[in-house]
């Protein structure tokens, strides 16, 4: 990597952490400069611009930047139904792709079907699909509460449900949060360790894996460059370093095909950890199951994956 490439990509993180200086969204989303194109309560639309950050030389869309998207996108299609600002948790999402690539512009439409009512915490059923430039990428569905604030937290009202237009804060020349260093220093480390056609999101937001007998050990650094509104691990972030995991179990099935994610507690600490196990590899498929922990073992995230083969190519 060159220095002005660098330089390019460290001055993508320094515009996130100004727009992120604006309350209603979290560095991830203001990271990759989500748009709103439709709110309302038939559908929700966000887009995703590309860029060097998120793509690769190819302008292949990493994983996270579009498990991310999804994951905004059908947690923000229930919000017309609810009070502005309040605080939404996932609880399941399934992401199913159509094996067509994830360049350029990506675009997310998503509905809110309506809301579980027998349970004391109703649940909303929310469904949607992601397109590009080249058709649609996957189709995804997820379940969705809203939760309680927690105590010493002020949510303001989302990007999405209030005008955010405008320029973002200044932040060259004004001292920098905590946090903010935080990202910085994160910043840092990946360029320094980026290899030669690695994808900057997929460090960015990855892990470290470390094969085993069987099985796929993993590690990932969490903070502020990966942390939603209240402070924890963002959900489409870990469901993509959980299937990032799961693809090294089973190397010769390099076809993603799905992804199942239960959500069971928030990702917090500084460090998630990983298992993935195969639950079954033929010729053509195999299912991988992956559990993510949050520090003293504590379970955060269930995830079943599913893998295909590669088909033949012409001449091989």
């Amino acid at each position: 990597m060159t220095h002005d490439d660098a330089a390019v990509l460290r001055d993508r993180v320094m515009q996130g952490l100004a727009r992120n200086r604006r309350p209603g969204l979290h560095f991830p989303g203001h990271f990759m400069a989500l748009d709103r194109r439709q709110f309302d309560r038939d559908a929700v639309v966000l887009a995703l611009p590309t860029g060097p950050h998120i793509a690769d030389a190819q302008g292949r869309i990493g994983l996270p930047a579009v498990s991310l998207l999804v994951d905004v996108t059908l947690a923000t299609s229930m919000r017309p139904f609810l009070a502005p600002g309040v605080r939404t948790a996932t609880v399941s999402m399934q992401i199913v792709f159509t094996g067509r690539e994830p360049v350029g512009e990506l675009v997310c439409e998503a509905q809110c079907l309506g809301f579980s009512t027998e349970a004391a915490l109703p649940q909303a059923v929310c469904r949607g699909v992601l397109k590009s430039s080249q058709g649609v990428v996957c189709h995804c569905s997820g379940t969705f509460v809203q939760l309680a604030t927690p105590p010493g937290v002020t949510l303001a009202p989302t990007a999405w449900e209030v005008d955010t237009s405008g320029e973002a804060p200044p932040i060259e020349g004004t001292p920098l949060s905590e946090a903010e260093r935080q990202v910085l220093r994160h910043t840092d480390r990946v360029l320094r360790s980026l290899g030669p056609g690695e994808r900057f999101v997929d460090r960015f937001w990855g892990g470290e894996v470390r094969p085993g007998e069987g099985k796929v050990r993993s590690r990932m650094a969490i903070g502020p460059h990966a942390n939603n509104r209240v402070g924890n691990s963002q959900g489409g972030l870990m469901m993509a370093y959980a299937a990032s995991t799961a693809a090294a179990v089973v190397p010769r099935h390099s076809v993603l095909e799905s992804i199942s994610a239960w959500f069971i507690s928030p990702g917090v600490g500084t460090q998630l950890r990983a298992v993935g196990e195969p639950l079954q590899q033929g010729r053509s498929l195999a299912v991988v199951r992956t559990q993510v922990f949050a520090p003293g073992r504590k379970r955060v995230l269930e995830v079943i994956t599913n893998h295909g083969s590669p088909k033949a190519r012409a001449g091989a």
